[in-house]
């Protein structure tokens, strides 16, 4: 059985990965990462961005974009397919960029409706559409959105990383035996 439809509205995704901005420079300023470290995660962060308002100006804020997780079989079949992949690369003595592979590939999987891509394409045509025709970084971007898709959880419940972070914010509450109760 498929599985439920996301629709995505590119400038909202737009101003969530601007929010994720803000939030890499504020853990920047208060110390908690490195400079280093936050360069690392915006550039990926602010890429994605561009490339989504890029989009937004070539297909306009009205195109349908959607995606979906994967049925435990299409899941499957997709393993496969990278595996392939990876062999006949390795075969052809190419050096091939696995991420962005399976960026492609991943993200082919998940689509489920964007402007540039046809309808009721099969998941090869779906994969090749995403690896010809968008930004790199609108493949990544997909490809992220997809994984969150099919990510144990999606939101539901927090993650370890959110409890150990709001556990540190409960500890940096809490009152010092200095200040009065």
């Amino acid at each position: 059985m498929p599985r439920d439809i996301i629709e995505l509205d590119l400038e909202a995704e737009a101003d969530r990965l601007a929010d994720r901005l803000d939030s890499i420079a504020e853990a920047e300023v208060d110390g908690e990462i490195t400079s280093a470290q936050a360069k690392q995660l915006a550039g990926e962060v602010e890429q994605q961005m561009f490339a989504l308002e890029e989009a937004l100006d070539e297909y306009g804020a009205d195109a349908t974009w959607s995606i979906r997780a994967f049925t435990p079989g299409e899941k499957a079949e997709l393993t496969g397919l990278i595996s392939r992949a990876k062999e006949q690369a390795e075969r052809a003595g190419r050096d091939v960029d696995v991420e962005a592979m399976l960026d492609n590939y991943w993200a082919g999987a998940g689509l489920v409706e964007a402007p540039f891509l046809d309808a009721d394409a099969s998941l090869q045509d779906r994969i090749a559409a995403v690896r010809d025709t968008p930004d790199p970084y609108v493949a990544q971007w997909i490809a992220n959105r997809v994984t969150e898709e099919n990510t144990l959880g999606n939101g539901r419940r927090k993650s370890y990383s959110e409890r150990v972070a709001a556990r540190k914010q409960d500890v940096s509450d809490e009152p010092t035996s200095d200040e009065p109760s």
